[in-house]
């Protein structure tokens, strides 16, 4: 059996085992991820990297293991993520090519919809200041 705990690339900052993956790029309006080589430990270096009233969740992608029952967004019955699920069912594909991700082998997204959420991953961030409403409707927000 495999011991490995998948990995959430939806976690937050402040998770005690949160590891970066990737840098949000792009504007508000587009944002874009833009992947690291390996995992980073969030940190006060990266933290101070951020301007001034901007939140690590709207620039760092983190990853952290899958909290499973624990989380809003996961199914205990069906024993997936619901967030991945309409992300997929509702966001258009975003790349048709994949960037590397250090994540991917451990991915939960990855592991329920294979490169199909890894075609959308790129446009998620964890706090979006304005999304598009496809985006806002998988995650049960809203644009306003």
């Amino acid at each position: 059996m495999n011991s490995v705990v998948a990995s959430c690339p939806s976690s937050l900052w402040t998770d005690p085992d949160a590891r970066v993956f990737g840098v949000v790029t792009g504007t508000v309006e587009e944002p874009a991820v833009e992947y690291l080589d390996a995992t980073v430990e969030p940190s006060s270096k990266l933290l101070a990297l951020l301007p001034e009233g901007v939140g690590p969740g709207e620039v760092y992608r983190v990853a952290a293991p899958c909290k499973q029952g624990a989380c809003r967004n996961y199914d205990a019955t069906a024993q997936s993520c619901d967030l991945v699920n309409r992300i997929v069912a509702q966001v258009p594909i975003d790349v048709t090519m994949l960037a590397f991700c250090a994540i991917r082998k451990s991915c939960q997204w990855f592991a329920q919809h294979g490169n199909a959420a890894c075609k959308r991953c790129s446009i998620v961030t964890s706090r979006a200041v304005k999304t598009s409403p496809e985006l806002a409707g998988s995650v049960g927000g809203s644009t306003k």
